[in-house]
């Protein structure tokens, strides 16, 4: 009886499995952050959502989410598209997106936030920078 269970068990994941993927290729890039909402003080312990905005490059980018680097009071802010490559895209450069940051207040010092908004001419990274107070 074990036997049979099992027999059906892998032909369902044959069955259910397909190895064609159309030759869709996926990367992940940073987009540059074009505006975002952060109230003037923040309170220790609380949560928060800050919306944050970016132009979206083309229709084969989707939102994936956001990465972070940390450094010391620092927190570097990154927007990250998911890209379909061998699709048929349109540009969408005037498209904004806007999407929400969670951030939970876990020190009681000031918080710098970085948000990335792309590079200049030197591919040297630029940052729209805010420093925010917290309430003890």
């Amino acid at each position: 009886m074990k036997k049979v269970f099992l027999l059906i068990g892998l032909l369902g994941l044959v069955v259910s499995c397909s190895l064609d993927d159309n030759n869709t290729n996926v990367n992940y890039e940073f987009v540059p952050v074009v505006d975002y909402e952060l109230p003037d003080t923040l309170v220790y312990g609380q949560r928060y959502q800050f919306p944050v905005s970016y132009v979206s490059p083309s229709s084969c980018n989707q939102f994936y989410g956001f990465d972070y680097d940390i450094e010391d009071s620092t927190r570097f802010v990154y927007v990250v598209n998911k890209v379909f490559e061998n699709e048929t895209c349109t540009e969408t450069p005037t498209d904004t997106v806007e999407t929400l940051l969670n951030f939970e207040v876990v020190y009681k010092y000031d918080y710098i936030f970085k948000f990335f908004n792309g590079v200049d001419e030197n591919d040297e990274a630029t940052y729209l920078t805010d420093t925010i107070p917290v309430k003890r």
